[in-house]
C-alpha cells in the first residue's frame, strides 16, 4: 500500500485505537505525579520471595513461592503470586484491590478466566494489613502482613501458616 491509501489506513487505525481505549490521565515524564489513593506503605511494592527456613507450614513446605505488588489503575495494588509445591505443580494468580476494604475478585490458575475468590484488605497498624479471602461467599482466610520496621521482611499470617518473605532483587 502506497500513498494516500496507506494514510488513510493509518488514520483509520489510529482512530480506532484511540477510540478504543479509556481516557486516562497519563502522568508527564519527569514529574513526581503520584494517585493520593496509593496508601500502601511505600515498602510493600516491590517482588518478595519466600525465605521457606523461616516459614511454618501445616503441611508440606513448597518448593518456591514468590509475591509482588505494585500500583494499578486507581491506586489500588496489585498482587501477583506464583509457587511450586513440593511435588513440582506450579499454581499462580493475582488480583487488583484498593487497601481500604473494599471486595476484589481474585483470579487463580484453578480457575482460568473466572473469579477464584474474593480479597479485601485494609490498614491495621504500622505496616501491617489485615486480608479477608471469601470464597462462595464465605470467608476462608483471614490473613495479616506485616512489614519489618527496615522493609526488608514481610510476614504473611493465616491460620498456622506463616510465610516469611525478603525482598527480592531477582538474583537467587
Amino acid at each position: 500500500m502506497k500513498g494516500i491509501a496507506a494514510h488513510a489506513l493509518a488514520l483509520t487505525l489510529g482512530a480506532i485505537t484511540a477510540s478504543a481505549l479509556p481516557q486516562v490521565v497519563i502522568a508527564a515524564e519527569g514529574l513526581p505525579q503520584r494517585d493520593p489513593r496509593e496508601i500502601a506503605p511505600d515498602a510493600l511494592i516491590g517482588y518478595w520471595k519466600a525465605d521457606l527456613a523461616a516459614s511454618t507450614f501445616p503441611g508440606p513446605k513448597p518448593a518456591a513461592a514468590y509475591r509482588s505488588f505494585a500500583y494499578t489503575e486507581g491506586g489500588r495494588v496489585l498482587v501477583s503470586f506464583v509457587s511450586r509445591s513440593a511435588d513440582g505443580k506450579t499454581t499462580f494468580g493475582h488480583w487488583a484491590a484498593q487497601i481500604d476494604g473494599t471486595p476484589s475478585i481474585e483470579y487463580h490458575s484453578s480457575g482460568g478466566a473466572l473469579p477464584w475468590n474474593v480479597v479485601a484488605w485494609k490498614p491495621d497498624g504500622q505496616g501491617r494489613l489485615a486480608l479477608t479471602v471469601s470464597r462462595q461467599g464465605k470467608p476462608t482466610i483471614e490473613a495479616t502482613y506485616q512489614l519489618s520496621v527496615d522493609g526488608k521482611t514481610l510476614t504473611y499470617r493465616y491460620g498456622k501458616t506463616v510465610v516469611v518473605y525478603r525482598r527480592w532483587t531477582m538474583e537467587g
